[in-house]
Parts: C-alpha cells; sequence; structure tokens
C-alpha cells in the first residue's frame, strides 16, 4: 500500500509539471559576508546563483568605516525562460538591497558581524498550461501573466574564520517579506497560487547560509550554500525556493 502510494504520489508530480512550467514567488539572494577586521577596506562578490527554478547574476559591495561600522549592498537580476516560437513562458526578477552592520574581531582569526537592511524587488511572470489535445501530445497554451512587487526586512549576523589564503562563515538571516502589489492578468491555471500570495503577504523567514572562499589575500573563489525556512505560512511551500547555490568571485581590497 505504501509503494502504490509512493507511485501515486510521484506520477501525480510528473503530470502537474507536464501540464505547467513551475514558478516560484521568492529567490534567497547571495548573503554578503564581507568578514571586515579592520576599517577602510572594499569587499564585493560577482556570483551567479542556480536553485529549482531560477537563474542569476548578483553583485555584492561593501566598505568598513571608522568606529566598526560597515555598509553593504546586494544586487540580484534573472529568472527563467522557457520561451519557443510557439508560446511565451518566462519570469525576470529583480532585486536591490543596502544595510548597515557593525563588525568586531576576536582571537586571532575569529570575526563577528551583524547587518539590518531593506530591499525592493520586482517580478514578471508569463506562464502557460498543457492540456492533452490526444493520447501522446500535449498542446501549450497562454495563461496570462503577473506583475508582482515586494520589499524586505532583515536582520543577518554572521560569524566567521580569516586564516590566511581560507575564509568559512555561518550567516542566518531573519527577514519579512511584504508582497505590496500583485497583478495577475487573464490567468486561470495559476490563480489559486497567485490568491494564496495575496493572503498570504507578510511571511517570516529564516535563512541560514554556508560562505566558503579560497585563494589570495585580495581575491578568492566563493562558494555559498544559502536555504530558506519559512516560520509560518504552509500554503507557501511549494511557491518559494527553499535552497540556493552560488559560485563567483570575492574581493577583499585594503585601503592600507
Amino acid at each position: 500500500m505504501k509503494k502504490f502510494n509512493l507511485l501515486l504520489f510521484t506520477g501525480t508530480l510528473i503530470l502537474l509539471n507536464c501540464c505547467s512550467y513551475p514558478h516560484f514567488y521568492y529567490s534567497p539572494n547571495v548573503q554578503h559576508v564581507p568578514l571586515f577586521d579592520e576599517r577602510d577596506v572594499f569587499s564585493g562578490s560577482i556570483a551567479g546563483s542556480v536553485g529549482v527554478v531560477n537563474n542569476c547574476v548578483e553583485l555584492q559591495a561593501g566598505y568598513s568605516l571608522p568606529g566598526h561600522v560597515a555598509l553593504s549592498t546586494n544586487f540580484m537580476t534573472g529568472g527563467n525562460n522557457h520561451e519557443t516560437e510557439s508560446y511565451r513562458d518566462f519570469s525576470k526578477l529583480s532585486y536591490f538591497e543596502g544595510s548597515l552592520g557593525f563588525y568586531t574581531s576576536f582571537s586571532e582569526t575569529g570575526i563577528f558581524e551583524i547587518y539590518g537592511g531593506y530591499g525592493q524587488g520586482s517580478q514578471h511572470h508569463s506562464f502557460t498550461f498543457s492540456e492533452f489535445s490526444t493520447w501522446y501530445l500535449w498542446d501549450r497554451e497562454p495563461d496570462g501573466t503577473a506583475d508582482i512587487s515586494f520589499s524586505k526586512i532583515f536582520i543577518q549576523p554572521d560569524i566567521g574564520i580569516r586564516s590566511g589564503w581560507v575564509e568559512a562563515a555561518f550567516s542566518c538571516r531573519l527577514s519579512r517579506l511584504n508582497f505590496k502589489e500583485i497583478n495577475i492578468y487573464n490567468t486561470v491555471y495559476h490563480l489559486d497560487e497567485l490568491n494564496k500570495l495575496k493572503q498570504n503577504s507578510s511571511p517570516w523567514l529564516l535563512e541560514p547560509a554556508l560562505t566558503f572562499r579560497g585563494g589570495s589575500e585580495s581575491i578568492k573563489g566563493q562558494v555559498q550554500l544559502g536555504f530558506d525556512a519559512r516560520l509560518a505560512n504552509p500554503d507557501l511551500e511549494m511557491m518559494f525556493e527553499t535552497f540556493r547555490l552560488s559560485l563567483g568571485v570575492h574581493f577583499y581590497l585594503s585601503g592600507k
């Protein structure tokens, strides 16, 4: 019986994926973890990030000021594209945030930072849906569009080590989203999920991330694993990306 239920569940997922390409309405961005240990330092990175659906390019920049104060900015842009000559199915997203933080070092290699920030993003989705026209053929039809704008406030503590050519850090964001506008145009098959997003428009998220770097003192390769866990709003479970992997290059340039 359990095997039958598992096969039925798997088959249902396959059919649903055939009927409609998935669209996610939130993707965690790369967390900027500069690991400042002195003033007058520029930290930046260029990365590509991938998830289950959305692929993005991301840029981070930060600067350490006197008094253990730091500034940081993040930008993300991307989405997914299944567009062909016959139909248009895609999503485009962009997001920008800025934050103010505090940094300090301890022992010989340990660093602690905490940032608080605010961001804004926008999305455009074009949907399609498929129906059986014969026993072997799927016909894909337009299913409207949606324009979404949202904001995010967050607090992000992180702790890490910098030791020669190696750096590693753990960060964990507490974020609150606010989907300010969800404009829906002529969609039928995606209407239920978009209405659920309207009804649960201000979810709280816990977003842990692991960051690893290696290279020279000023330029290192960077890998970050990011996760997203909703603290409530179970109706959004299949609408947010819960894991993202990013690969990029990190710069650490001291004014000294």
